[in-house]
């Protein structure tokens, strides 16, 4: 089976979900109140889409002030006769983060890619994108900059490049806004399949991305990268660890699912491993 098939397979597969869950919620708004209830619908889904909008749009504007502010302060800074080793290899690794962005820019059919970089005790493993139009932010955690974890930064870095080449941010706000839209008009009676087929396309969102990584990086890359984040939840108490599952399953697969799915993913062609710029430009 080609991606292809599945692609049509999934898509007919949502289409018929929509179908099913339209006529169920038109069903029960045949009455009086259906009027009203469209209404709040509107609008509450409206509201959102406009909020989301507003967010996406600041974050694009705050990317050059952010760059500069955290990534410049690295690569823009003159060597220092104390500066060890380790930072040396931090600052040129993203160097050459930027002049990969740069390079690739255009080809993924965009305008301009940000970076920012966080110190930040809890975001030390951040890696996440914001869209708008042809414009692009990336946050990444200096944690990826370090061996052993700088091994992951292609496919990191790739993946959220996908999310911006995909319009992702902007989906995602669609998709929101009509999940929004979908329990008001409901008004109780469809939250839970509405929220499910949300986080179904969230789910596809970050498993289409992280084939995207793969077809640059390979899959031995993506495998890894997800098998040390699993690695590292195992260390956390049960409790916050459980929460922090649930809590994430809203909009990203479990990270067994993405191993499996950077295993076994169907590809249009034999993959071969490629070789990442910044796979082997500064040793680990």
């Amino acid at each position: 089976m080609t991606l292809g098939d599945v692609l049509q397979r999934h898509a007919a597969s949502a289409v018929v979900a929509a179908a099913v869950i339209s006529e169920a919620v038109m069903t029960q708004l045949r009455g009086p109140a259906a009027e009203v209830a469209v209404g709040a619908a509107v609008v509450a889904g409206g509201l959102w889409a406009v909020h989301g909008r507003g967010r996406q749009k600041s974050a694009i504007e705050m990317g050059p002030m952010a760059q500069s502010l955290t990534w410049q302060a690295y690569t823009g800074a003159r060597p220092r006769p104390s500066d060890t080793d380790a930072y040396r290899d931090l600052v040129a690794r993203m160097r050459e983060t930027t002049e990969h962005v740069r390079s690739t820019t255009a080809q993924r059919g965009l305008e301009k890619v940000t970076l920012a970089a966080s110190s930040e005790p809890g975001s030390l493993k951040e890696a996440r994108s914001t869209g708008h139009g042809r414009r692009g932010h990336v946050w990444l955690g200096i944690r990826w900059f370090y061996s052993p974890h700088t091994a992951h930064l292609a496919a990191v870095l790739e993946h959220e490049l996908a999310h911006l080449q995909r319009r992702d941010t902007g989906k995602r706000i669609a998709a929101e806004s009509a999940a929004i839209a979908a329990v008001a008009l409901a008004a109780g009676l469809m939250p839970v399949p509405a929220f499910v087929l949300t986080g179904l396309f969230f789910w596809w969102g970050e498993l289409a991305c992280d084939l995207a990584a793969i077809r640059v990086c390979g899959r031995a890359a993506v495998a890894d990268m997800w098998r040390e984040d699993l690695a590292h939840e195992r260390t956390r108490a049960l409790l916050p660890r459980a929460w922090a599952t649930v809590r994430g399953l809203r909009t990203h697969p479990p990270l067994r699912l993405r191993i499996m799915w950077a295993e076994h993913a169907p590809l249009p062609h034999t993959l071969t491993e490629p070789a990442h710029p910044l796979h082997t430009s500064v040793s680990g």
